[in-house]
């Protein structure tokens, strides 16, 4: 290794992995193992998303910057807003779901790596997986919603 450290890296538009998730897909382009385990990042292509079950990452901060498109987000107690270029931060173990009228597209960077991970192992198991291989992935990940009422999905009150 030079004076210079370590080698960093690129991943240019489109030749990252992609992941299908039915209507959305993310475009891994940075996975733990590239990094030392210290970062993640994908980027989320999806349609419209009226409601947003809440759910919490025990093992992992993300970061979310926005591509286009507005969003409504609930981070904890915290509700609201963004648009193009706004930056959203998720702290390690807090609740947090997005909705948005339309369809976009967000940066995730998690750190330490982890979300984009589980996204890889749950498109793994194909489009038939059922709910007990998803629960598994989600738990082996330390992901959880909440339960009872609180876990339903989360709409903004308009």
């Amino acid at each position: 290794m030079s004076q210079w450290g370590r080698n960093g890296q690129i991943t240019t538009a489109g030749t990252g992995t992609r992941v299908d998730l039915g209507e959305s897909w993310l475009e891994v382009l940075l996975c733990g193992a590239e990094s030392g385990k210290q970062f993640g990042a994908f980027v989320f292509h999806h349609a419209a998303i009226a409601e947003n079950p809440p759910h919490a990452h025990q093992d992992f901060a993300k970061l979310l910057f926005i591509l286009d498109v507005q969003y409504e987000f609930r981070v904890g107690d915290a509700t609201f807003c963004g648009g193009p270029g706004s930056l959203v931060l998720v702290p390690k173990g807090s609740q947090h779901a997005f909705t948005t009228a339309t369809g976009g597209r967000v940066l995730f960077v998690c750190t330490p790596s982890g979300n984009e991970e589980m996204f890889l192992e749950i498109s793994a198991l194909g489009p038939d997986a059922s709910p007990d291989e998803l629960a598994r992935v989600s738990a082996r990940f330390h992901t959880a919603g909440l339960p009872g009422p609180e876990g339903a999905p989360w709409r903004p009150h308009r």
